[in-house]
């Protein structure tokens, strides 16, 4: 029996069937339109994520070019319209005490120089200054212009180690005369000929520093011939060994220096015998780095170790603090040929080229 619709019986007709597929089409369209095409939402997360990204990206970026700025800024060079610190030669600074100071607090704070460092170069104020061992700077003494040479760097220990601020062991720069400090004028390293208590009882010592006695040096100003130094205000005291006894490689001891003849050890790396220095017995302080890079055997001539009275005067021999081993009435000196192998009389006149720290 086929089943007939009656009146108000609900139903759906084709038609209706056809709309609702498509309106479902339409709707399932819309969909994927808003999650899968070129507006979709998950696009549009993506897009919002890669802006967020780039956003912090850029941030950085402006972060690091102001910490660059600040930077450039506090080395004296923001406005300069240069791409770094301006190199300063030593030209510039050869008789500048007060830069040369600057420089050597600079030194102080750095740990990584120590005394086999070749070169140093520190900026101050936007400005970059390299040193090195052989560098030549000018001093005055008794306004007469000297020429002096850098040793080299945290070499000889600080009688005061708060002088560069803060606590620091080592003084930053050691420079010797390489002319004469007092020109042809010509000293004897005693009134006798002796070296009986050696460097630190000499009246040499005594002349360039001002002292009375061999004791302990105050520390405070340079005296002496020291006081006619144009840098004497900047010269740090420093401790220096010295062989007591000519004979006794045991004896060796320290005293305390503004001004100081350099010792045998510290220019030749050998000797007359083993753990001998020229004609001393023992060593009385490691050698500089600038010497180190002489070549020339302690008793051959030697053209890096030769001094004059000036730059255009005449070569002359010149003295050291280290008595020699075996003469009591001695002490050693290089000669005018840079042998390091003469000894003198102590009460003979030699040239005067000390040694002092910035």
């Amino acid at each position: 029996m086929k089943n007939k619709l009656v009146k108000g019986q609900k139903g759906i007709t084709l038609v209706a069937l056809v709309v609702t597929i498509v309106v479902l089409l339409i709707l399932a369209g819309i969909t994927i339109m808003y999650t899968m095409g070129e507006n979709s939402i998950f696009r549009k997360a993506q897009e919002a994520k890669d802006k967020t990204n780039q956003a912090i990206k850029n941030e950085q970026e402006y972060m690091n070019s102001i910490d660059n700025m600040v930077n450039e800024y506090l080395n004296g060079i923001g406005n300069s319209g240069t791409t770094g610190p301006i190199d300063v030669p030593i030209e510039d600074i050869k008789s500048d005490w007060a830069a040369i100071e600057k420089i050597a607090k600079e030194i102080a704070k750095d740990d990584s120089i120590t005394s086999e460092t070749e070169e140093v170069k520190v900026i101050i104020d936007g400005k970059r200054y390299t040193i090195k061992p052989g560098d030549i700077f000018e001093v005055e003494y008794n306004g007469e212009v000297r020429r002096v040479r850098v040793l080299g760097f945290k070499h000889d220990n600080l009688v005061d180690q708060t002088v560069y601020g803060g606590t620091h062991t080592k003084a930053s720069i050691s420079f010797e005369f390489l002319d004469f400090m007092t020109g042809d004028t010509y000293m004897s390293m005693n009134v006798t000929n002796t070296n009986e208590n050696g460097w630190a009882n000499t009246q040499m010592r005594k002349d360039l520093n001002g002292y009375t006695t061999n004791a302990t040096a105050p520390s405070g100003t340079i005296g002496g011939l020291g006081a006619n130094l144009n840098n004497k205000s900047y010269i740090k005291q420093v401790k220096k060994k010295y062989i007591a006894t000519y004979n006794d490689a045991s004896s060796v001891t320290a005293c305390n220096d503004y001004l100081w003849l350099l010792a045998a050890s510290e220019i030749v790396s050998s000797g007359y015998q083993a753990n001998a220095y020229a004609c001393a017995i023992t060593s009385e302080g490691s050698q500089y780095k600038y010497y180190q890079r002489v070549t020339e055997e302690w008793d051959e001539n030697s053209t890096e170790r030769i001094k004059k009275t000036s730059k255009s005067g005449s070569a002359y021999t010149w003295w050291l603090r280290s008595s020699p081993f075996s003469y009591s009435n001695d002490f050693c000196s290089i000669y005018n040929n840079g042998n390091a192998y003469n000894n003198g009389y102590a009460s003979n006149t030699n040239g005067v080229a000390p040694g002092f720290c910035i």
